[in-house]
């Protein structure tokens, strides 16, 4: 949606990318990374286990760095997502990445903004320092373009160098309580 056309694989259930995938949007005079991860929590039958799964954010933001987070999830709420939330942006990030949430999957809702206020006490639970509530149309794109323009930090947060090993040990005890 951010390109304009399709470059990344999506799916609705399990499939998508086995691993990070790199896309170089341009947008204005500016050019944006942008990284699809495997999906935590895939069906039986995906295509990466979550400790995989895991394993890639982990080596991605060690690798690479994170300006920003984009915290894409379908218009319904249920226990994973904060699940997910307290385990990238909190654990692996250490709370120090600014994270948007971005809802999709609401083509057939009247009033997108009826979700967030249905939503907000849930959400307002989390930090989260903005939210769009989209379709896959034209002016959904521009609202998130909005937010990455905003929120998107200049330079990149790195993992201290004792942090990798630290964060996988968090992230194991973390995943083995959420059960």
């Amino acid at each position: 949606m951010l390109a304009g056309s399709p470059i990344a694989k999506v799916s609705d259930g399990a499939g998508g990318p086995t691993s990070s995938e790199r896309y170089s949007i341009p947008h204005g005079e500016d050019n944006y990374t942008f990284w699809n991860t495997a999906g935590l929590n895939e069906a039986e039958d995906g295509t990466v286990s979550s400790q995989a799964a895991v394993q890639n954010l982990l080596n991605l933001v060690q690798d690479h760095g994170v300006n920003l987070l984009i915290y894409c999830i379908r218009g319904r709420l249920v226990d994973i997502i904060r699940d997910n939330y307290d385990l990238f942006w909190g654990i692996i990030c250490r709370k120090e990445v600014p994270i948007l949430l971005v809802v999709t999957g609401l083509e057939e809702e009247a009033d997108m903004g009826a979700w967030w206020r249905e939503n907000e006490n849930t959400i307002k639970k989390m930090s989260f320092v903005g939210h769009a509530c989209i379709t896959s149309e034209k002016e959904s794109a521009e609202k998130v373009w909005k937010l990455v323009r905003e929120h998107c930090r200049l330079n990149s947060w790195s993992m201290p160098p004792k942090w990798p090993a630290l964060a996988q040990k968090k992230v194991a005890k973390y995943m083995v309580s959420c059960g």
